[in-house]
């Protein structure tokens, strides 16, 4: 079981949403326009907070993730269940890996995403290079692909372990998710640690995923080998330039060619 099969709902409490879609919706609101995107695919969406702020918006939205637990909160079941503005008769969640995501999805899309350390989940540059060349594939003529990373360019220079810890109390429900990271090898393992109070006392559980640590020429040369005719590299949703020793992560928007091969 993945380490998102095993928190399953606690996922939803360990990310402050709210802040995060407020910060980067005037990115993605530009980024459309810009392009007159109407079908965008949300490759990664876990339990498709993006994918419904986007369908909100008018477009035609389709999230994809290996997680059927996380899919099922996406599709609406339990108590994390998220309220469309509209109707979703054009949002639809489709269970796959990031091997096979391409033969079950109807593309063309005007942009994929690909967000909150997606790629890192690829286990080789072998998987990294096919992924690229699926979603060029998916793309229409001038479509765009966007994702987020870490920066880890400046993570694996700096070794910072520590994330900082994130809460969530309601009534008696009290719980802190503590965030680390371990290095090994070429290999950086993900974990966090649940605390639930119970009465007086804390209950923990432990959770972890290993991720490739995939730098900017690493990620780059996929995309050029998957004939993108542009790269363009931002250190955050503000727009600011990528610096690879400061910026805390890495976004990259990869155009493809306005001519039809």
């Amino acid at each position: 079981m993945s380490l998102y099969d095993e928190l399953g709902e606690k996922y939803d409490l360990m990310i402050r949403w709210k802040p995060r879609l407020e910060r980067e919706a005037p990115f993605f609101q530009r980024l459309f326009s810009e392009i007159r995107a109407s079908k965008v695919l949300d490759l990664g969406c876990g339990t498709g907070h993006h994918a419904r702020l986007f369908r909100n918006w008018g477009l035609e939205v389709t999230g994809v993730d290996p997680s059927p637990v996380l899919l099922e909160l996406a599709r609406g079941k339990g108590e994390s269940k998220l309220k469309l503005d509209v109707e979703d008769d054009k949002l639809a969640f489709v269970e796959a890996d990031f091997a096979q995501f391409a033969s079950r999805v109807n593309g063309p899309f005007d942009a994929i995403i690909a967000l909150g350390n997606t790629l890192p989940h690829l286990e080789n540059v072998e998987q990294l290079k096919r992924l690229t060349e699926d979603v060029h594939s998916l793309l229409r003529p001038g479509g765009v692909f966007l994702f987020q990373n870490r920066n880890y360019d400046r993570l694996l220079k700096t070794r910072e372990r520590f994330l900082l810890p994130t809460t969530f109390r309601e009534a008696e429900n009290e719980q802190i998710f503590f965030r680390f990271n371990d290095f090994e090898e070429e290999k950086v393992r993900f974990n966090v640690v649940h605390f639930t109070r119970v009465g007086q006392s804390w209950v923990q559980n432990i959770h972890s995923t290993l991720l490739s640590p995939w730098r900017r020429s690493q990620v780059e040369e996929s995309l050029r080998g998957a004939r993108f005719s542009s790269i363009t590299w931002y250190g955050d949703f503000s727009g600011a330039p990528f610096d690879e020793d400061s910026s805390q992560d890495l976004i990259g928007i990869a155009r493809k060619s306005d001519q039809k091969a």
